[in-house]
């Protein structure tokens, strides 16, 4: 059942790199310079965030244009994230407090399955470092200071991706597929570690492994529809349970 190499494939073998500042709508250097010349007012804002959690009764805080700015109780403070809303430039502020684990994130831009764009808090460096399990993700941070930081994260292209969506799709009864939020081109694949397989089919143990991860309606409920395939043989092995 096992192909021969398979099981110690380099995830090199299979990723195409992105170059993510041909794709980016706003330059490294525009988001850190809007920052830079209104720091102290993220500053307080987030700090704003992260001590007032119980106001907004939603964990995390997720501000919006025109979505829960009315609840900042602080007028200087409300006017300057519908200053942020208004300017067009930040898309979606959000905050969780786990003490001392504790986040801001101010989204600046982005392409569904693509990338995200931003400045985020993070209280711990440790933080900063992404999932090392997902080889074709990427989470690049820039130190700013004081905990902030400029960040890019992005989906690496693979080799052959559209065909693993296909083989995918065909996995999908007809009821299922009446529940998906993605579309069949928008799946994400990704190249990750086996140690990441919930249920695997038999009995092979592959190091490398590719997912294609299909979002629903219920994605709350019983979480997406995740599917994981052998990089080399194409075979379906496995999946993640939807509880």
């Amino acid at each position: 059942m096992k192909s021969k190499g398979t099981e110690h494939a380099e995830a090199s073998d299979f990723i195409i790199p992105l170059n993510v500042s041909e794709v980016l709508k706003r330059p490294e250097t525009e988001v850190i310079k809007y920052f830079q010349n209104r720091r102290e007012d993220f500053d307080i804002l987030g700090s704003y965030l992260l001590e007032n959690e119980r106001v907004f009764q939603t964990r995390p805080v997720i501000l919006q244009q025109d979505y829960a700015i009315e609840k900042i109780q602080d007028p200087d403070i409300q006017q300057f994230a519908q200053t942020l809303f208004q300017e067009g430039i930040v898309k979606r502020i959000s905050s969780l407090n786990d003490d001392p684990s504790k986040s801001i994130d101010f989204l600046f831009d982005a392409e569904d399955n693509l990338y995200r764009q931003g400045i985020t808090y993070l209280s711990l460096p440790e933080m900063a470092k992404g999932d090392p399990s997902k080889f074709s993700y990427v989470n690049d941070y820039k130190n700013l200071g004081g905990g902030w930081y400029y960040y890019v994260f992005h989906y690496d292209k693979l080799k052959n991706e559209d065909e693993f969506r296909s083989l995918a799709w065909t996995k999908i009864s007809e009821k299922e597929r009446s529940t998906l939020t993605t579309p069949k081109e928008k799946a994400i694949v990704t190249l990750e570690s086996g140690k990441n397989v919930g249920n695997w089919i038999d009995d092979r143990k592959l190091d490398v492994v590719i997912s294609v991860q299909f979002d629903t309606e219920i994605n709350g409920l019983l979480g997406p529809i995740t599917m994981f395939f052998d990089p080399m043989t194409k075979d379906l092995i496995g999946g993640n349970p939807r509880f």
